[in-house]
């Protein structure tokens, strides 16, 4: 069908010595009109021999013009296609060459105005007609390269087809841009910086420094970036100036006291951000972390040293009074610290996008709590006082430090009862969760899909284990408030008795122990999770790891990662896991990781684009 089309549009094409309308044909009557005057040539003194001599004349000087330099490039502008004759190995058949190439391509340089000039100077007439007709679309000529690699097909278009018509004519030569590489023949982006020599200084010597501190893995990732990204982290080791050298290096990126090294926890933060990635740590804590960790610790030793100190004067130890009475108001200060963190700590956490049981436990629990606790502290520390100075206690403080015990016991034991019902259902779901996104990541069809199978696998797992987690510490948050119930209850009724105070002192020590669990748990669980996301249990199997340690393993595939710690590791795949979610659950319309956002106890609302990245790794870990 294109052989006929072809021949069809080939057949309209005449010859320029037949055309009555031809440039040649035309240049007496153009002449003439040069002249101002239709009168004939005999009415003004010219004879035909003149005649025929200015025509040589005009058109001589019309040629000396097309070689003339361009008034628009300051370049000669030669007509090769038409000087030149064609090969007689590129004549091959029009159905051929429409088939392999269709798309033809012009002269290499024939701007218009040198064929605007030819046409009026009686040149002969361009090969380019019989392109179009040999080939259905005519690509655009050589001054816009970038638009000819476009069009061009990934084989070579070497020349249209010529036709009957033109078989004579010359063929015009293809466009040079249309023998340009496809995309995918494009070489790897450089990645050598010995043109940059300040550059490739610096990088040299961090080169040393790595294999001298045996961080030949971690310093590979960074080996392998690009000219660009290697660049731009070095620039960021050099403190951001403009000419790097290696003074500069050792004063952003050396530690220590006495022997110094290179800070490969921040080399490593430098290399993944100037690989584009999203380094964020959205659990990293914060100085109000800090400060709770702290006065909730110290608030649970002291009063355990306090109702140790009571219990033993009780069982008639006579020096463990005075240990309890000096040792009471500073477990009471410090308690009173841990509860106002708790509070505002509660305050910070709070988001509408937790849910209803989420809401229950920040506001019931560890805000009410928090005040009720500052209250029973405060009482407990006026007698404290009184007692170290050698006053009785003061009835009406010990019926206050009971009643708030009481307040915040229940507060306690219904938040702790909530939480411990919704993370028994989340670790459930979630469990269901990982187990379908595995069996349906090994049925899938591209790696893309398996890929992301598992990455929602990874993040039902690792939402699993804080809801086991949170369980945990939810049932010793519902076992404090039962004590201290029962202690506020016991100090309401009587209040010289110990047994109030000591029961209130065991809730502060099984509150703080429950802290520092899950401190641990979520600490030892970074190493398991890291394993689980980086195959380490396939990466020992591996014959070039067999003799070596779990730890020497693992480490050499966090550098290749580009990770200096499992911390690091961690950090980022929480990170990840969160983006990939909001992207999907929030952002987009994938059930699938709106499940396990739903699933880590949160709600989503995708017209207001919540939970927001942050909330959903915190949620994630915490």
């Amino acid at each position: 069908m294109m052989l006929e089309h072809a021949n069809v549009k080939s057949n309209a094409v005449k010859s320029p010595s037949t055309d009555p309308f031809s440039p040649i044909q035309q240049q007496p009557s153009m002449m003439a009109s040069t002249q101002g005057s239709p009168v004939p040539n005999r009415a003004l003194g010219f004879s035909n021999e003149n005649m025929i001599h200015m025509q040589r004349t005009v058109g001589n000087q019309a040629v000396q013009r097309m070689f003339s330099s361009s008034t628009r490039t300051g370049s000669p502008t030669i007509q090769r296609a038409v000087a030149a004759a064609a090969p007689e190995t590129i004549a091959e058949p029009a159905a051929e060459v429409a088939v392999g190439a269709p798309i033809a391509a012009p002269a290499a340089v024939v701007p218009a105005e040198a064929t605007q000039v030819a046409a009026s100077a009686g040149a002969p007439a361009m090969a380019a007609p019989t392109a179009v007709s040999a080939a259905p679309v005519l690509a655009p000529a050589a001054s816009a390269p970038v638009e000819a690699a476009q069009t061009a097909t990934p084989a070579p278009v070497s020349v249209a087809a010529p036709t009957a018509a033109a078989a004579t004519g010359p063929i015009a030569a293809p466009a040079p841009a249309a023998e340009a590489p496809s995309p995918a023949a494009l070489p790897a982006p450089a990645k050598d910086l010995k043109k940059y020599h300040n550059y490739n200084v610096v990088f040299e010597w961090f080169k040393g420094r790595a294999e001298k501190e045996k961080k030949a893995g971690l310093f590979g990732y960074f080996d392998d970036l690009t000219t660009g990204e290697k660049m731009s982290a070095i620039k960021t080791m050099c403190g951001n100036d403009r000419t790097p050298t290696i003074d500069k290096a050792k004063k952003t990126m050396l530690t220590g006291v006495f022997t110094k090294t290179v800070d490969w926890d921040r080399f490593s933060e430098i290399c993944r951000e100037a690989k584009a990635k999203n380094i964020t740590n959205y659990n990293a804590d914060q100085a109000r972390d800090y400060a709770g960790y702290t006065a909730i610790v110290t608030s649970a030793a002291t009063s355990g040293v306090s109702g140790t100190a009571t219990i033993s004067n009780t069982l008639g130890a006579g020096g463990a009074l005075s240990v309890a009475n000096a040792v009471a108001p500073a477990a009471g200060v410090l308690s009173g610290v841990a509860s106002v963190s708790q509070i505002y700590n509660a305050s910070e956490n709070y988001d509408s996008s937790l849910s209803t049981a989420g809401k229950a436990q920040i506001l019931g629990s560890e805000a009410s709590g928090g005040a009720a606790d500052l209250a029973r502290f405060t009482a407990g520390t006026v007698n404290g006082v009184r007692t170290y100075g050698g006053m009785a206690a003061s009835g009406a403080a010990t019926a206050a430090a009971g009643a708030a015990g009481v307040v915040g016991g229940a507060a306690y034991l219904a938040g702790g009862v909530a939480g411990y019902v919704e993370s028994s259902r989340n670790q459930k779901k979630l469990a269901e969760l990982e187990k379908g996104f595995s069996a349906k990541g090994s049925t899938s069809e591209t790696e893309q899909a398996k890929q992301h199978q598992r990455d929602l696998g990874l993040a039902a797992n690792l939402g699993g284990s804080t809801q086991t987690i949170n369980k945990t510490k939810s049932a010793v948050t519902a076992a404090k408030g039962a004590l201290m119930i029962a202690g506020g209850a016991v100090m309401i009724a009587a209040a010289l008795s110990p047994v109030g105070p000591i029961l209130l002192a065991a809730a502060a020590i099984l509150g703080g122990i429950g802290a520092i669990v899950k401190f641990y748990k979520k600490s030892k669980r970074k190493e398991s999770f890291v394993d689980k996301a980086l195959n380490i249990d396939q990466e020992m199997t591996k014959p070039e790891n067999a003799g070596l340690s779990r730890e020497k393993v693992r480490q050499g595939v966090l550098e290749a990662h580009g990770f200096n710690n499992v911390g690091q590791c961690y950090n980022q795949l929480v990170t990840d896991l969160a983006s990939m979610l909001y992207e999907g659950g929030v952002a987009g319309q994938d059930d699938e990781a709106k499940s396990v956002i739903e699933g880590i106890g949160l709600e989503v609302n995708r017209l207001k684009k919540k939970p927001g990245k942050d909330l959903i790794a915190k949620k994630l870990h915490t």
